[in-house]
C-alpha cells in the first residue's frame, strides 16, 4: 500500500500490480494510511470490468478501476473528474473539451508552440477540478467535507459562498503523457467542435445554462452513490455560476489557436494588443 496526494486529498491505494505505483510515482507522499482520507483498492472483477474490449493489461485495468473508485469519492472534497485538458497561461488555467477525434490534442499542441514556456499542460485528459473557499483556497484534506475552516456548512454561509475553482493535475494525463503535478486557478472553459468544410473557425461564448449543463454531463464521472451524484450536481452548478464557457467551432490549425486565445486574454485588451502585433505563424 502506498498514499498519494491528489487535488489535495490524502489517498491510501492498495494494488495488486506494480503498475498504478510506478503512474502514480509523482503524486506519492510519505504518510501513514491512517493519515489518509479515504483508502481504495480493486477486487478481480471490478478489473476485468475496464477490459471489455480485451486489449489491455490486468495492470492497466487496474488503475482504471483505482482512479475512477478516487474520482466517485471525491465530491466528498467539494472535487471532481473533469474529462478535457488543461493548460496554464499567465497563471490562470483553461480546459479545453472535446470529443475524441475532434483535434484536442492538436489545438493544446498549439498553444505550446504558439506561447512556448509561458504555457503549461496541467493535464492532457483527466484532471480534478476543486472547489476553494475563501482567500486561503485550500483546505486539506483533514478538513471535514462539505465544511469552512470554521466549521460552518458552505450551504449555511450564503447561497454564493467565495471562492474559485482550482484544475489539478493527476496521473492520469493521456496518451501524451501531457501533465505535471501541479495546480492552476480556472479561468474558462472551452468545448471545441470540428467546423463544417469552408466555415471560418469561429469562438462564441456559451451563455445558456442547460446546454452548458448538457455539455458537462458528458465530461464528468457521476457517482452511483446519491448523496455523492447530489454533491456532484452541486458542484457543477457552482462551476457554471462561476467560469466563463466558450465554443471553439475549428480545424486544427494555427488561426485556431488566434481565435481561442481571445478566450484567454477577454479581460486583459493590452495584453491581447502586445499578442497580436507579435503573433506569427508558419502554414
Amino acid at each position: 500500500m502506498f498514499c498519494v496526494k491528489l487535488a489535495g486529498v490524502l489517498i491510501a491505494v492498495e494494488t495488486r500490480y506494480a503498475f498504478t505505483e510506478r503512474l502514480c510515482a509523482d503524486y506519492i507522499v510519505d504518510v501513514s494510511p491512517d493519515e489518509c482520507a479515504f483508502a481504495v483498492s480493486a477486487t478481480p472483477e471490478e478489473i476485468a470490468a475496464e477490459n471489455d474490449e480485451g486489449a489491455f493489461s490486468p495492470a492497466y485495468c487496474e488503475s482504471l478501476a483505482l482512479y475512477r473508485k478516487i474520482c466517485t469519492r471525491m465530491p466528498s472534497y467539494d472535487a471532481f473528474l473533469f474529462h478535457a485538458a488543461v493548460i496554464s497561461y499567465a497563471g490562470r488555467g483553461f480546459a479545453f473539451a472535446a470529443k475524441s477525434g475532434t483535434g484536442k490534442s492538436t489545438h493544446i499542441a498549439q498553444w505550446m508552440r504558439a506561447l512556448g514556456d509561458n504555457v503549461t499542460v496541467v493535464n492532457g485528459d483527466k484532471p480534478i477540478l476543486r472547489w476553494q473557499r475563501g482567500e486561503g483556497l485550500g483546505a486539506e484534506a483533514g478538513a471535514v467535507p462539505g465544511k469552512t475552516s470554521d466549521g460552518e456548512r458552505a450551504e449555511d454561509a450564503g447561497s454564493q459562498p467565495s471562492g474559485a475553482f482550482v484544475a489539478y493535475g493527476t496521473p492520469y494525463n493521456g496518451k501524451e503523457g501531457w501533465g505535471q503535478n501541479a495546480s492552476v486557478p480556472l479561468r474558462a472553459v472551452c468545448f471545441i467542435e470540428r467546423c463544417e468544410p469552408g466555415e471560418s473557425d469561429c469562438l462564441s461564448r456559451l451563455e445558456d445554462d442547460r446546454e452548458i449543463v448538457a455539455r458537462l454531463a458528458n465530461q464528468v464521472l457521476l457517482p452511483k452513490d446519491p448523496v455523492l451524484a447530489l454533491r456532484q450536481l452541486e458542484l457543477l452548478d457552482r462551476l457554471v455560476g462561476n467560469v466563463p464557457f466558450y465554443v471553439l467551432r475549428c480545424t486544427p490549425t494555427p488561426a485556431a489557436f488566434d481565435a481561442a486565445f481571445q478566450m484567454a486574454l477577454c479581460d486583459n485588451e493590452s495584453e491581447s494588443l502586445r499578442f497580436k502585433e507579435g503573433s506569427k505563424h508558419e502554414d
